[in-house]
């Protein structure tokens, strides 16, 4: 499910561009001048305390919340100039999880991540459009449950349907926002896998802080609607940005064989004496 029409300007320039990003929401500055750029088939990870403005971030992004200033860019072209059906073409965005597919069958549901790519509401479903759903069910092990009402699914089971949606929507840039939530420790193993496998320019608010660092190229730590901390895991995720960040103390080593982080985390009044 690798998007089939990226070509080579598309890839010579960022896939995501934020310029000066702020967005004030009820009377509160919720970003604060947010710059950054993501570069093409970069799994980035966004971390943070609760509040902080993660959401808010992927939600301007999607071009679904306006920003009280700055500039967001996809590709070079500036989300305030495209319009929602072309953002949906090159952009799938999973969102936490909601009572908005109820009464839909998984099937359903995983389906309407294809209507970016149809000229009409009311045109039929194409044979492309079958394949790439049944590629859905399968990679995110729903087949199983292709004709069961979501309702019936738990919470685990309706958040991999979420995220096969959004996968069915054949994006360039796929952004997750607490993708694993509600999911077991395997599957939350497996759809960070899946996703890294797409080759996609993936930004995904993650809780789990080993996790992020196993799994993304880069990572993001915010607070208070400012990056603390931004670049590989080995240099953003460290003891000093952890405690600033998160409030805790933090051991950080690297795993002998798998050259992987070790975090362990720990309130900060059991804080080894120096």
């Amino acid at each position: 499910m690798v998007p089939q029409y990226a070509d080579s300007q598309t890839l010579s320039r960022p896939a995501i561009q934020l310029a000066g990003l702020w967005c004030r929401r009820g009377g509160n500055d919720v970003l604060k001048g947010i710059d950054m750029e993501v570069e093409a088939g970069t799994v980035l990870g966004v971390l943070g305390p609760n509040g902080c403005g993660k959401s808010t971030l992927l939600r301007c992004i999607a071009g679904l919340e306006q920003p009280s200033a700055g500039d967001v860019s996809l590709e070079g072209r500036a989300v305030r100039h495209l319009s929602p059906s072309a953002i949906a073409r090159r952009l799938a965005l999973q969102g936490q999880d909601s009572d908005s597919s109820l009464g839909f069958s998984v099937r359903d549901v995983i389906g309407l991540g294809r209507l970016a790519h149809r000229f009409s509401f009311f045109a039929g479903v194409s044979e492309r459009d079958k394949e790439i759903v049944e590629q859905a069910l399968m990679r995110l092990e729903l087949t199983e449950l292709a004709e069961r009402p979501v309702e019936t699914l738990s919470g685990g089971e309706r958040q991999r349907v979420i995220v096969a949606r959004a996968l069915a929507q054949e994006p360039a840039i796929l952004l997750l926002d607490e993708p694993t939530n509600h999911l077991d420790i395997q599957h939350r193993f497996s759809v960070l896998d899946l996703v890294r496998e797409l080759g996609v320019t993936v930004v995904a608010v993650l809780h789990d802080i080993e996790l992020a660092a196993r799994s993304c190229d880069r990572i993001v730590l915010m607070k208070d609607g400012l990056v603390v901390s931004d670049g590989p895991p080995a240099l953003a995720l460290t003891p000093r940005t952890l405690r600033d960040v998160f409030s805790v103390h933090a051991d950080v080593e690297t795993h002998p064989r798998a050259c992987r982080l070790r975090i362990e985390l720990s309130p900060l009044s059991k804080e080894p004496a120096s």
